[in-house]
């Protein structure tokens, strides 16, 4: 479930309109109807004046659903990465000729990889 749904989701368990859910929490009503709709990734300061609120750890959530993507991602790079080296070894690449194959790899190791590293520190130094 995204984060604007469940922040819905418990406030309106709570009975609070998104007015009294942004003076409580201190946000612009505007900044709850964002954060609602979709429309921009809540902060982690955002997210956590608006747990205390709610009762709720946002913030714990949105380091699980990094989490969960930085998996999928794993598992979809080891997969291309077996890919090629089945297929440099079975000879149906050869070096010469496909040398971009490698650097096409390398590339998304390098973002996949470092980004979620720093999300998941940002999220569990300061929270």
């Amino acid at each position: 479930m995204k984060l604007g749904t469940k922040i819905k989701e418990l406030r309106i368990k709570e009975g609070f309109t998104q007015v009294q859910l942004s003076q409580k929490a201190g946000l612009t009503e505007r900044t709850i109807q964002r954060i609602e709709n979709h429309d921009v990734e809540p902060s982690k300061h955002s997210l956590k004046k608006i747990g205390e609120v709610l009762n709720y750890n946002f913030n714990e959530q949105k380091l699980n659903d990094m989490r969960k993507k930085h998996k999928i991602l794993n598992v979809f790079l080891w997969g291309i990465s077996l890919l090629i080296a089945a297929e440099f070894l079975l000879g149906v690449f050869n070096w010469n000729e496909h040398w971009w194959v490698i650097v096409g790899w390398f590339i998304p190791i390098l973002g996949g990889i470092s980004i979620p590293y720093y999300k998941r520190k940002q999220y569990t130094n300061k929270s």
